[in-house]
């Protein structure tokens, strides 16, 4: 970043967007303020959030409700330059490397995530839910990580996994004592000096982030996402909001509580940073301290996943609070009941207003800013700033007319470098000529709205995760009852869809000697927390296709017979 002029994003008001194709239809939608494009040069995610601690050092960035401890952004560079010091100078992390973060949200993750960065390597969080087979796996699919920032909550996860793969060097967060060869954070950072190492990055190329999300093959895929990847995600995001991040920069205040280690909570959490803002965080979800805090600190703004807003809405406080400070409110990574956006908008006075977005596209490409003439709980609404979209024949890859079903491609600066270590997969999901496919499909209404209709794969979407029926399935073949196993994502009238496993037990098993409770417990302890089945039920057979394959499909259809 250069110390003679400072650093600023052109907002252009005037000229097409190199992205966009002319002539779409939500661009009529667009009063005169929203900027057409957003022009900026290079920059790393690290320049980009050092110059707002720069200009407002002593403002509070994170006030960390468990401890009650505020950090400033001063601090927030303080602790990273410490710990790219570390890293980069004893620990040899230099550029290429990956540093993996396993630990719910706390500060540290915060301060890690641009330690690492400035050393030139790729930050790559592990979600505290996954089990050891999973932690070892990206590992060792990464071939690049030779430490891990942990949470003393999961160190045991770490541990276990270190027995199947190598990692040379664990810093343990929130302990008061080491435990085997882990270094205390404490430790790690204390006789450092706030001196990053001097390390030329290339946002446009550099990886600031190796996230692993599963894939068509049900085995996690690291997706890397560049420094410009982020901060283009970030911009147009705010860009599209008629600009009140940037017009109100240093007096806006949050609460984060969607994990940082996806992405959608991270570019939450890089749009506050770029605000100046006052992120009070927690480390876990609770409707009831939430719905205190917008009381309390008068938040004009929450965002969340639908689980979050079913939490809120039923929690007895919900009609006592005084939420009448909302003037935003905004759902995604899944489908949210209409039922719970109704009783939302009914308390708060707010529409809620659900968006999309995937980890490959850093992740968010819709909104449904204010501006557009109405928000549509059903809707994820229009691509955000500099971002196209359109509706293809999945065979074909033909664009198809206005309100045919199709699947949803997403073009724009943000959309991912590719696949780690994977270029068959890479070009099987990014077309030749710059189009995410996303896998999902989707209609536009005549009138330029976005609308998920379901899914070309067999994925299914519990709480915002995607769960690959493979995965479950490899699982539960390993308990000793299971002859056979079709697992699918069934509807859910809360969270939208939840995972159910189809069982066909061996002979010994049957006649009541294993309940259905029983394997859901055994598969409990074995997976995923978002990964296991919610529900089980035992059938004679399971349906095949003509090729042998399980007919998930008829699977579906007997679970919606149940239901009419």
């Amino acid at each position: 970043m250069s110390e003679e002029k400072k650093w600023e994003p052109i907002y252009d008001y005037k000229n097409e967007s190199p992205y966009v194709r002319p002539n779409r239809i939500w661009n009529s939608y667009k009063p005169a303020d929203i900027p057409k494009t957003i022009k900026y040069d290079p920059i790393s995610i690290n320049d980009y959030i050092r110059q707002v601690a720069e200009d407002f050092p002593n403002n509070v960035a994170i006030y960390f409700v468990p401890t009650d401890k505020k950090y400033t952004y001063r601090d927030v560079f303080l602790y990273a330059d410490k710990i790219s010091n570390g890293l980069y100078n004893d620990l040899g992390v230099k550029k290429g490397s990956s540093v993996a973060i396993m630990t719910s949200n706390r500060p540290e993750f915060i301060f890690s995530i641009f330690g690492i960065t400035q050393c030139g390597a790729a930050a790559t969080p592990i979600n505290p839910l996954l089990k050891e087979s999973d932690v070892a796996h990206i590992v060792r699919d990464a071939g690049n990580i030779n430490t891990v920032f942990c949470h003393s909550d999961n160190y045991r996860t770490i541990k276990k996994a270190r027995e199947k793969v190598e990692i040379e060097n664990v810093i343990l967060l929130g302990a008061q004592k080491p435990k085997g060869d882990a270094i205390l954070f404490e430790d790690f950072v204390k006789d450092k000096e706030p001196k990053p190492p001097k390390v030329e990055i290339d946002p446009l190329n550099d990886i600031a982030a190796l996230l692993y999300t599963g894939g068509t093959t049900g085995l996690p895929k690291g997706v890397m996402l560049t420094h410009n990847n982020l901060i283009a995600d970030a911009l147009c995001t705010m860009g599209i909001a008629k600009n009140r991040y940037v017009e109100e920069i240093g007096k806006i205040t949050s609460v984060t509580v969607l994990p940082i280690c996806h992405t959608f909570g991270f570019t939450v959490v890089l749009i506050s940073l770029s605000a100046a803002a006052m992120m009070i965080m927690y480390t876990s979800f609770d409707a009831g301290e939430i719905l205190k805090t917008i009381e309390t600190y008068k938040l004009r703004g929450f965002v969340g996943v639908p689980v979050m807003f079913q939490m809120l809405v039923n929690h007895p406080d919900f009609t006592k609070r005084d939420l009448s400070s909302l003037e935003s409110s905004g759902s995604g990574s899944a489908a949210l009941p209409p039922e719970i956006s109704r009783r939302w908008e009914e308390v708060t006075g707010v529409k809620m207003g659900q968006g999309y977005g995937l980890t490959e596209a850093s992740p968010i490409t819709h909104t449904q800013p204010e501006w557009l003439p109405e928000i549509r709980a059903e809707s994820i609404g229009v691509p955000i700033i500099d971002t196209d979209a359109k509706i293809v024949d999945p065979a074909t890859l033909e664009e198809l007319p206005l309100d045919q079903v199709g699947e949803l491609l997403i073009r724009g600066p943000q959309i991912m470098k590719g696949y780690w270590k994977k270029p068959e997969a890479t070009a099987k999901t990014i077309t030749s000529d710059g189009w995410l496919r996303t896998g999902d499909l989707a209609r536009m209404a005549e009138d330029g709205y976005f609308y998920i209709e379901g899914r070309t794969k067999d994925m299914v979407k519990y709480k915002g995760y995607k769960v690959m029926p493979r995965e479950v399935e490899e699982k539960l073949y390993e308990h000793p009852a299971v002859l056979e196993v079709g697992v699918v994502g069934v509807p859910d009238p809360v969270i939208g869809e939840t995972i159910k496993a189809f069982i066909v037990l061996r002979k010994e098993y049957r006649d009541g000697k294993i309940t259905e409770q029983e394997i859901i417990e055994w598969a409990k302890e074995r997976m995923a927390g978002y990964k296991w089945p919610r529900k089980v039920e035992f059938i004679n057979r399971l349906p095949r296709t003509a090729v042998g394959k399980v007919f998930r499909r008829k699977l579906r259809e007997w679970e919606e017979k149940k239901e009419s």
